[in-house]
């Protein structure tokens, strides 16, 4: 079995424990245990897609961690958290705060491009062996090296247009509260959407926190071909998703029969096809690695 489920992760649970679940269904239905990963973690308070990689599918983590995603978000500005969600606890309330509506359409508009990005105080990033999160719970504060990401685009959304795309996975919220806004936000893999609540809020002269989360795409997964959990629950095999799902967008080369077990067994053969860009691999008409040329001989990088 390998391919991808892509699922909604519900409210309030890990992208890990959802995971489990998922690993556990699909090992009944299989009768024998699966091997599941999920490709990129949503907090607890968040939902949306959650693509996981199911047997050798997983063997193409690294590939799809690059890919961009896009996020329906809500930031409220003249107050913040300690975790930057609405998940902490109120720690500043700036009662002073002032601020337009071009003044945050602008802050959006020059926070667009390459930059460093320091993560929340309360992440995943290890320090010392120990979890930045466990630090942070303990008192403790630490120094988090900037990162490099990318910001493609962020959009003030209207509240109409906010639930729309949000597709009703906020519970429970209908409405922007006084100081509250919605965004549309494409940008690079490991970017912390709290912390460009935190930054915008800076560049506005007050402080802020994320007060809803969704990821609507997740490269090439998006909530219109997501599944929630209950519906995967009742039927999961109808919901694995190809290899191809992914795949599908790279150029093909199917193996010659003359050559093919040569080539499964690591030797490089001839191909004709542009270097550099990756390459799906088929024999027999199945999809069996991602390779390379180099040369005008083709490797087998990743085998499926």
């Amino acid at each position: 079995m390998k391919g991808f489920v892509n699922i909604i992760k519900p409210l309030g649970l890990s992208s890990s424990a959802l995971v489990v679940r998922v690993r556990g269904i699909l090992s009944r239905a299989a009768g024998e245990m699966q091997k599941t990963g999920h490709l990129g973690t949503l907090d607890p308070m968040a939902t949306g897609v959650l693509p996981i990689a199911v047997g050798n599918a997983t063997r193409l983590f690294d590939m799809m961690l690059q890919k961009q995603k896009t996020y329906v978000a809500t930031f409220k500005f003249g107050m913040t958290t300690d975790t930057l969600d609405s998940a902490g606890k109120i720690t500043i309330v700036d009662k002073n705060a002032e601020f337009t509506e071009e003044q945050i359409v602008n802050a959006a508009q020059a926070m667009v491009g390459v930059q460093l990005q320091v993560p929340p105080q309360y992440s995943a990033k290890s320090v010392g062996g120990k979890r930045a999160y466990d630090i942070a719970r303990a008192g403790g504060e630490v120094q988090l090296a900037p990162k490099n990401i990318e910001l493609y685009s962020i959009s003030q959304l209207s509240c109409e247009d906010w639930i729309n795309k949000s597709k009703g996975l906020i519970e429970g919220k209908t409405r922007l509260e006084e100081g509250e806004f919605a965004f549309e936000i494409c940008c690079s893999a490991g970017t912390y959407i709290r912390a460009i609540a935190r930054d915008m809020a800076t560049m506005l002269g007050t402080v802020g926190y994320m007060t809803s989360l969704v990821r609507t795409t997740s490269g090439c997964f998006s909530l219109n071909n997501a599944v929630t959990f209950e519906q995967f629950e009742g039927n999961p095999l109808e919901y694995l998703l190809p290899t191809e799902t992914f795949t599908g967008a790279f150029a093909r080369f199917d193996l010659p029969k003359n050559c093919a077990e040569r080539a499964l067994n690591g030797v490089k053969i001839d191909c004709d096809m542009p270097s550099g860009e990756p390459i799906a691999v088929y024999n027999s008409g199945e999809i069996v690695a991602i390779g390379e040329v180099l040369r005008g001989k083709l490797s087998l990088n990743i085998r499926l």
